[in-house]
């Protein structure tokens, strides 16, 4: 195992295992109920409560050309700093307060969704 030079614990690794995707996509689904549903609606397609009059409509996250054209890294930092931190919509807001684990497993749900289309 690698351990870093004066540290007390190793290193973080990156998600291996189906057991733990599982599990990030679960603690994604939850944050995303509590967070994202109002926009883009309970399945991702864009059609929340919020979205209702809207001039901007939020992203149908379920498009699966949208989740092949997205990398990990743009979802990512759109949720942490918000739509117009790639060229979007500022109605896109950042989400500074969460924490990196709680962003990979948003963005690993996020993920899930094209399978809902």
């Amino acid at each position: 195992m690698n351990w870093c030079f004066g540290c007390s614990k190793s290193p973080t690794t990156a998600v291996n295992s189906a057991s733990d995707t599982a599990k990030l996509s679960a603690q994604g689904a939850t944050i995303f109920e509590m967070r994202c549903f109002v926009c883009h609606g309970r399945e991702g397609k864009g059609d929340g409560p919020a979205s209702r009059g809207a001039a901007i409509l939020p992203r149908d996250l379920t498009d699966p050309n949208w989740q092949q054209s997205v990398s990990d890294e743009q979802i990512i930092k759109v949720i942490r700093n918000g739509g117009p931190a790639i060229g979007k919509s500022p109605i896109m807001p950042p989400n500074p307060d969460l924490t990196d684990t709680q962003v990979q497993a948003l963005s690993q749900f996020i993920r899930t969704l094209e399978k809902i289309n």
